[in-house]
């Protein structure tokens, strides 16, 4: 049996921002009680994984808050980039005792792969070399064509007997914050290759468990604002424990810190608009910031 924890759309700010032009919550308090909860009083996880979004804009400086607090998690710890994470400065950061970005780990009879499924906010310049596009955080979610046969390659190459895909965005997302390029590709990936035993993601702020191709996918909450989804209200911070057992079984539970600190209230019209897609990413801000930025 192999125990992970997840954690999810930390968007780390520096101090004295609130992620998401102020609407967040402050999530150095929210990792301040997350990392007691999940690893305060526990003993038995082998293995810790972020699911993108580890700074809210991409720069040096939140991710030197990020490394700070996410290097004190006690067990060695794996990201893989979001939509609002830049290549450069995160992997200027990360690499240090316990935390890093691997793109592959053989535990036990499992094979994790780590994909990038945010493959149109990238591009090639002029010389040649894969760089993110200015507008990534809006970028439909994909893997591409190189991700994809990247993947099928892990899978061929390696003896384990089941395989599990870890990204930021989640297939089998409906609605405005649903990929079909994404969908297709996972699915196809599935068909061709059963050993694919289920996909975790972020990205929605949200607990769900999804399905692509009679797979499970696991969506892990924020550490910054959650949302309900049939309530249209707010959820406290939360993560997610993973079970991996030999036999290819799987089983999740998720972990919200239900409590006085983060009260769950109605979420502002523009937000729920822009859930369901009536209102652009920038409008939505312009509209939660007053044209601040």
């Amino acid at each position: 049996m192999i125990t992970v924890t997840q954690l999810s759309d930390t968007h780390f700010s520096t101090p004295g921002n609130r992620s998401h032009g102020g609407f967040g919550y402050d999530t150095n308090q929210a990792f301040e009680a997350v990392l007691d909860h999940a690893f305060g009083s526990r003993s038995g996880t082998d293995l810790a994984v972020v699911t993108g979004d580890v700074a809210d804009n991409g720069r040096s400086d939140e991710y030197a808050v990020a490394v700070e607090a996410l290097s004190r998690i006690p067990v060695p710890t794996n990201m893989v980039p979001g939509n609002h994470d830049f290549d450069v400065p995160l992997r200027a950061a990360v690499p240090r005792p316990g935390l890093g970005m691997d793109r592959t780990q053989r535990v036990g009879p499992w094979l994790f792969v780590y994909a990038d499924s945010n493959h149109l906010g990238r591009e090639l310049d002029g010389a040649g070399r894969l760089v993110d596009r200015n507008d990534r955080i809006g970028a439909e979610a994909a893997l591409g064509s190189h991700e994809s046969s990247w993947i099928e390659d892990m899978i061929e190459a390696s003896d384990a007997e089941h395989t599990f895909v870890w990204m930021h965005h989640p297939p089998g997302m409906p609605g405005s914050y649903g990929s079909a390029t994404l969908d297709r590709e996972v699915s196809a990936l599935v068909e061709r290759h059963r050993s694919i035993r289920g996909v975790a993601a972020g990205h929605i702020h949200s607990d769900s468990v999804l399905e692509i191709a009679d797979r499970p996918v696991y969506v892990c909450p924020a550490l910054t604002i959650s949302f309900d989804f049939e309530a249209w209200t707010t959820l406290p911070p939360g993560y997610r424990t993973y079970r991996f057992g030999d036999d290819g079984s799987i089983d999740s539970t998720c972990h919200l810190l239900d409590d006085d600190r983060w009260p769950r209230y109605d979420l502002p019209p523009a937000v729920v608009r822009h859930f369901k897609g009536e209102l652009a990413w920038d409008d939505l801000m312009t509209e939660l910031t007053g044209g601040r930025g």
